[in-house]
């Protein structure tokens, strides 16, 4: 299939070259050209380079797909209001970024309104899972959805995507996904905190305490998987403890209205209180939040 794909950050620039070794044309277009500039020297099939949105549209075939991997909130309305003049009855929009899904069903009758469709994707499994095989989580109308399920399969493990049902239901399912997230994330950072107040008490190596967890236990998890890489590496020393904002914050809290969910309260209040009072609990999160998602720490 040939597909537009606007933004190349972290986990877009990865799912264009997923794309890419699976044999697709994808025409790419980024606000830094410099990322447009290191895809093409890629090896292997190259993206198609476009230096703005109507060049991405002039190179693609009759009915427009068009992927963005944006930051949520009015960048992608900026980028949609952008698109409109160039599109017609039948072409599609899909959201892969971290929408929350009220944005995502607002979206979807505006565009309808015009003929224009539209799918919200979850995507999850970090910047290695965007480059190897990502899980995809979509929502909006079956037939649409089935129009480009083969672009989707292929950019995920098997069996790493599914049609989660009507319009904000990908970005629904992927917000609660990261609550969980965050949970388990938050209670791994405090469980290696514990182990870390007694210490010396044990003589415990927290290494080794996170290489066994890694290893055939009840939590075994990329989550561990990431902790312990992340635990091993030179920048762990430098790590302050303080969580930084990320993207998902405010749709967390906004979701904590939606349900009980005292698990996701602490431990979005864990990160924010990071900021305050920097923890070892904060280090551990920021390790695997730099693991799997590139998105930095702040240092001592």
């Amino acid at each position: 299939m040939k597909i537009g794909f606007i933004g190349l950050g972290r986990m877009g620039g990865n799912m264009v070259e997923n794309l890419l070794d699976k044999k697709h044309d994808v025409v790419i277009f980024n606000r830094s050209p410099e990322k447009i500039a290191h895809l093409v020297k890629r090896k292997g099939k190259k993206p198609i380079a476009s230096s703005s949105v109507s060049e991405l549209i002039d190179k693609l075939p009759k009915q427009k797909i068009i992927w963005i991997m944006i930051k949520s909130g009015k960048p992608v309305d900026d980028m949609i209001k952008q698109l409109i003049p160039y599109l017609k009855k039948g072409d599609i929009i899909i959201d892969g970024g971290n929408s929350f899904f009220k944005d995502s069903q607002r979206r979807f009758h505006a565009l309808k309104k015009l003929g224009i469709h539209f799918l919200d994707c979850g995507v999850s499994g970090g910047v290695s899972g965007a480059r190897q095989g990502a899980c995809i989580m979509a929502g909006g109308e079956k037939d649409v959805f089935r129009q480009v399920e083969p672009l989707i399969r292929d950019m995920c493990v098997k069996d790493g995507y599914g049609y989660m049902g009507l319009t904000g239901s990908g970005h629904f399912v992927k917000g609660i996904h990261n609550g969980i997230e965050y949970g388990m994330m938050g209670a791994l950072a405090e469980g290696m905190s514990a182990i870390a107040k007694h210490e010396k008490e044990f003589k415990t190596d927290l290494k080794e305490v996170i290489k066994v967890y890694n290893h055939g236990s009840i939590i075994q998890s990329r989550l561990t998987d990431w902790l312990q890489k992340g635990m091993n590496r030179d920048y762990f020393s430098k790590i302050s403890g303080v969580v930084p904002k990320g993207e998902t914050e405010e749709e967390m809290a906004k979701l904590e209205k939606f349900s009980y969910m005292p698990i996701l309260n602490k431990s979005r209040l864990m990160r924010i209180s990071t900021r305050k009072k920097p923890s070892l609990a904060g280090k551990f999160i920021s390790v695997m939040r730099n693991e799997f998602g590139g998105h930095g720490f702040n240092k001592k």
